[in-house]
């Protein structure tokens, strides 16, 4: 749905996004703070309140200007779009939002949200992420150890005032330039990764090769049971298909190939549940780590 596109666009300007009919997604801030030696920067993640429903005409409009279109139009639209979201809960009970949360439906009427936590809405700390660093004070106990102690009281008496008076922003203030530089080294590995990882699930035409011998055992499915897979990729090299495998097993996950999909490719799943609870739960924790899953419904 182009709507959930619409609407995180507006959460980076708006605290407050309402969907007309259906409910509001509301940031919460959360101040930087200090844990220890660790610097955690502010953040604004995201919530959802079923009880603001009334159009204040924010996103209309929005929908009105990104397209073109009049807002007579946009509202039609936007309505059409807020009732196959609530016939897809009633029929699913689950629908998943990148980026926003999985929103659950209980007892054919309880609206459920879990965010993704992983998003930082807060426009003011783009890019930044917690951090380590050694304090002031230990620093200034190490240079000032040769001193004497009268010297040394002194220092740490003013050392301390200092830091207090400074606080937070100064102690960011002095860790940036390490931190961009070590960040700028944490893109450029991510950007390798991903691109290693595109170029293994693309397709080449590399002539005929030997014949692979694959001992994986996919769970036997008992008649009209239904699975909750949560699904990691798909794949048209069963051979790249084995090694997504091996290597979610490798990292403790039930790891196992589901059923071919229409076109041809093998799906490779993090675990194949009973449950369509355990499925959200496991999807929501792999999302934490910053990694990509979707649900696919067996039966």
């Amino acid at each position: 749905m182009t709507l959930f596109k619409d609407i995180i666009e507006l959460l980076h300007n708006n605290d407050c996004v309402i969907v007309p009919g259906f409910g509001a997604f509301v940031l919460k801030s959360k101040a930087a703070s200090i844990r220890g030696n660790e610097f955690i920067p502010p953040a604004k993640y995201v919530s959802f309140n079923s009880m603001l429903k009334e159009n204040d005409g924010l996103l209309v409009k929005y929908i009105s200007e990104i397209r073109k279109i009049s807002y007579k139009k946009a509202l039609i639209i936007l309505e059409d779009e807020v009732n196959s979201l609530n016939k897809k809960l009633s029929k699913d009970l689950l629908v998943e939002i990148p980026s926003l949360g999985i929103f659950e439906l209980k007892n054919e009427s309880t609206l459920y949200f879990n965010p993704d936590l992983s998003v930082n809405y807060d426009s003011s700390s783009f890019g930044l992420k917690s951090f380590l660093k050694e304090p002031m004070l230990q620093i200034i106990k190490k240079e000032s150890s040769k001193e004497s102690p009268t010297v040394t009281n002194y220092l740490l008496r003013n050392a301390a005032i200092f830091i207090s008076v400074i606080g937070l922003s100064y102690f960011g203030y002095f860790n940036y330039s390490n931190y961009i530089d070590t960040e700028k080294l944490k893109n450029i590995a991510i950007a390798q990764d991903q691109i290693l990882q595109n170029v293994q699930a693309a397709t080449f035409n590399l002539g005929e090769l030997p014949a692979i011998n694959l001992n994986v055992t996919a769970p036997i499915l008992e008649d009209n049971s239904i699975y909750f897979s949560v699904i990691s990729g798909s794949f048209r090299s069963k051979l790249n298909a084995q090694k997504q495998l091996n290597t979610l097993i490798s990292k403790g996950y039930q790891a196992s190939f589901t059923s071919v999909n229409p076109k041809g490719l093998y799906r490779v799943a993090y675990a194949r549940l009973k449950s369509r609870k355990e499925a959200a739960s496991l999807i929501f924790t792999i999302k934490q780590d910053g990694k990509d899953a979707w649900l696919l419904i067996e039966n």
